[in-house]
C-alpha cells in the first residue's frame, strides 16, 4: 500500500544549517531558532568528534565521494512518524536513526533524532552513548556501499566501533554481556535470516534498559562480521581499517542477497559457505580474540 513519505516534505520545508565541513543540519523553522541560540551545539559537537573518529580510518567511497553528514532534527512529537521508528525501539521519548537522505551532497543515509535527543547536552559522552552514536553513523557511511540486509548492516554498525576502532577494550559492560552468553544464544547467520523474516529480530534483550547493542540479534551480527574482518585481516595481512575497507566493498560488488549474500561473504573471504551460513565459527573466531583481549586487560 502507498504510504506519503512524510519526512520527505518535511525536509522539503526546512531550514539548512552548516554546523561544519562535515555536517549540515535541516530542522524546521521553530527549532532553528533554538539551533541558533545554541541549544544543540555539545550535542552536535559530540557527533562531530564520533565522526572524526571513523574519517581517521580513510575510507574510499564509490566515485571518489566526500558525502556531506545531513542531520535531520524533527519535533518530539511526530519523531515516531517522521522516522519511522520500529515499535519495539520506540518508547515514546524521543529517538534517531538513520533514514533516506534528500540532499544530493550528502550521505545515502542522514542521520535523522528527536529535538530532545540533542538539547542542552553535556560535552563529550559516556562511554555506552559514544559507542552507540558511532553505530548509528556506521550505518551512515555503510549506507555508500550496501543496504543489503539486516544482519549484515547491523553487523557491520556493531563491528566498526567496537572492532575496528578498539571499542572492545573500552566498553567494559558490553564486552562482559558478550562473555557472559551461553553458546547458544548465540545465533548462526541462517538464525538470524530467519529472524528477520519473522519480525523478531532485535526484539529479545540480554540485559534490559540498554541499548541495541545488547540484544541477542545485534551481538550475534557482530560476532559475525567481526569474524569475517578478523578473518581478512589474518588472509591479507592487513591492518583493521584496511579489512573494513575491504569488507565495505565485497558488499558493494555483491548482487545477492540473504542465504546468498552470505555465501558471496563466504567465497570473498575464502571460507566454507555452508559453514558460514549454518555454522558458529565465525562467532566462535570472535568470542575467542575478545577472550585473549580481555584476559590482557586483566593482566594490566
Amino acid at each position: 500500500m502507498y504510504q506519503k513519505d512524510v519526512l520527505r516534505e518535511y525536509i522539503l520545508k526546512s531550514e539548512v544549517r552548516v554546523f561544519s565541513k562535515e555536517i549540515k543540519v535541516r530542522l524546521a523553522k521553530n527549532l532553528a531558532i533554538k539551533y541558533d541560540n545554541g541549544v544543540y551545539k555539545n550535542a552536535l559537537l559530540n557527533i562531530q568528534t564520533c565522526l572524526e573518529m571513523i574519517n581517521r580510518l580513510n575510507i574510499h567511497y564509490p566515485g571518489n565521494a566526500n558525502p556531506i553528514l545531513y542531520i535531520y532534527i524533527v519535533p518530539d512529537n511526530s519523531y515516531g512518524k517522521l522516522l519511522r521508528m520500529p515499535k519495539h525501539f520506540d518508547k515514546k521519548t524521543g529517538g534517531g536513526k538513520p533514514v533516506n537522505c534528500y540532499d544530493l551532497d550528502g550521505f545515502n543515509y542522514a542521520y535523522g533524532l528527536s529535538q530532545n535527543l540533542l538539547e542542552n547536552k553535556l560535552l563529550d559522552m559516556e562511554i555506552a552513548r559514544k559507542e552507540n552514536e558511532l553505530h548509528e553513523l556506521s550505518h551512515i557511511i555503510h549506507s555508500q556501499f550496501f543496504n543489503k540486509n539486516q544482519t549484515i548492516c547491523e553487523g557491520f554498525a556493531e563491528a566498526l566501533p567496537l572492532y575496528t576502532l578498539g571499542f572492545e577494550e573500552l566498553f567494559e559492560e558490553h564486552r562482559n554481556t558478550v562473555l557472559s552468553l551461553d553458546e547458544k544464544q548465540i545465533l548462526t547467520a541462517q538464525e538470524l535470516l530467519n529472524s528477520e523474516e519473522e519480525g523478531s529480530y532485535g526484539v529479545e534483550e540480554a540485559l534490559p534498559n540498554r541499548s541495541c547493542s545488547f540484544r541477542y540479534s545485534y551481538i550475534s551480527s557482530y560476532l559475525l562480521v567481526r569474524g569475517c574482518l578478523e578473518t581478512l585481516v589474518e588472509k591479507l595481512h592487513i591492518s583493521k581499517a584496511e579489512a573494513t575497507q575491504k569488507f565495505l566493498e565485497i558488499l558493494k560488488e555483491s548482487e545477492c542477497m540473504n542465504e546468498w549474500l552470505i555465501f558471496d561473504i563466504a567465497n570473498a573471504i575464502g571460507i566454507c559457505q555452508e559453514v558460514l551460513l549454518n555454522g558458529k565459527d565465525m562467532q566462535k573466531k570472535a568470542l575467542y580474540s575478545i577472550k585473549l583481549m580481555a584476559s590482557t586487560i586483566v593482566e594490566e
